[in-house]
């Protein structure tokens, strides 16, 4: 494949006959995109969605959309939303996606087959109604991140190749989608696709224009699988959850050593009841969860039992997407932030926790200001350094504060 620009979707350079040489600046771009969006002479080969969602492409170590902003990824998993379209039940669609929207998320989770799961999607099905979910997903301003390969267990390369290529195909004509090649490829239930060599080839069938991940690495430590347009982690789900979530540092290491953009892509999931390992029943972590990815500068995911059928949260789950997005959103979405760990002499916030201990201080930094996450402390008590002061407590959980500062 050949390289992504970094100002924007190359794709619509082609299609609009205009030169490269306009990739040259952010601000070319966005007006390039006014113009797009402005003229009534240029016949697209495809509808786009409506024009308020753009492409977006990497820039750095963030996804952009057309005027250069960064995508705010607040995703959550709707693996059956697919099926739903293809077996005619487009009402529990709209439902799930009108929620997600109302809910604050910007991203929903699908799979594009899933044949002889716990829903059953065969390739053809759902190869025929992903055109429809994305046409209705850009109605409720929704981006599709597409999982071209699940449930392969016994398929060879030549049914992977086609797979993903007609599914890049199908995501490359709207603006509203992005890729993941395949969910988990070392998981039991699929391919030898835990392979970066194999991955590689099945990217040289993921159309230019089309934003792709290859899917996550068996250890949350690994870049084995980084090799796509940007990167996707399944957190491990192990230990106590403030533990759990300190752990989320590392994915912002992962970004400064890959250079791209990284996803905490299915962390543990909210459910009525806990269970050790796979599910929690705490809105706080959740709220947590979407508060340290936005001052680390990652994208983050919100994983739930309901979600696994796209069927609309409740109680708990419901509760716990809410606290989700609220930690998302604790900073403006068009506000930079760059991690700056606690024990940095230029942190707005320093910690000294024990040998062992977990980091309980996280700090995003833009200018002037910060935006401070603190987890087990009293924000009335921390020591703020050098310049900076604190402004205010923007938002509160149990074990969890908010504070921004200025200096």
């Amino acid at each position: 494949m050949s390289n992504r620009s970094i100002t924007g979707n190359p794709y619509l350079y082609h299609i609009a006959g205009l030169g490269s040489s306009l990739k040259s600046s952010a601000a070319t771009f966005a007006a390039l995109i006014s113009i797009i969006g402005a003229s009534a002479t240029i016949a697209l080969p495809f509808p786009l969605p409506p024009s308020r969602l753009s492409a977006i492409a990497p820039c750095g170590r963030a996804l952009c959309l057309a005027d250069g902003s960064p995508f705010p990824w607040r995703g959550v998993t709707a693996f059956a939303l697919l099926e739903h379209v293809a077996k005619g039940r487009l009402d529990d669609a709209r439902a799930f996606l009108k929620w997600a929207q109302d809910t604050g998320f910007t991203l929903v989770r699908v799979l594009a087959m899933n044949p002889h799961g716990w829903f059953d999607l065969s390739v053809d099905d759902g190869r025929r109604a992903l055109p429809q979910l994305l046409s209705i997903a850009g109605e409720y301003s929704l981006r599709v991140q597409i999982v071209a390969l699940a449930n392969t267990a016994g398929q060879d390369e030549a049914f992977l190749q086609e797979q993903v290529r007609e599914v890049g195909r199908l995501c490359s004509r709207s603006a509203n989608c992005v890729m993941e090649i395949a969910n988990e490829p070392y998981h039991r239930t699929q391919a030898r696709l835990n392979d970066p060599a194999l991955m590689r080839r099945l990217q040289q069938h993921v159309p230019d224009n089309v934003v792709v991940a290859w899917g996550a690495a068996p250890a949350d430590t690994s870049t084995s699988l980084a090799g796509g347009d940007f990167v996707v982690v399944h957190m491990a789900r192990r230990g106590e959850r403030w533990d759990r979530l300190a752990r989320m540092t590392g994915l912002e290491a992962m970004s400064r050593q890959t250079g791209k953009f990284v996803v905490d892509n299915e962390p543990i999931g909210a459910a009525e009841r806990p269970e050790p390992s796979r599910r929690d029943d705490d809105p706080a972590a959740f709220f947590g969860q979407g508060a340290l990815a936005r001052v680390l500068g990652i994208g983050s995911t919100f994983h739930c039992q309901d979600c696994l059928d796209a069927r609309t949260p409740h109680g708990v789950q419901q509760q716990a997407a809410a606290a989700f997005t609220a930690g998302a959103t604790i900073a403006p979405d068009d506000v930079r932030l760059t991690f700056v760990p606690a024990t940095d002499a230029g942190a707005p916030v320093g910690d000294t926790p024990p040998p062992g201990a977990r980091p309980r201080v996280f700090a995003g930094v833009a200018g002037s200001r910060a935006w401070v996450v603190l987890v087990g402390l009293d924000g009335s008590k921390v020591s703020w350094q050098g310049a900076w002061r604190p402004e205010r407590r923007v938002a509160t959980r149990p074990n969890v504060e908010v504070w921004t500062g200025t200096r």
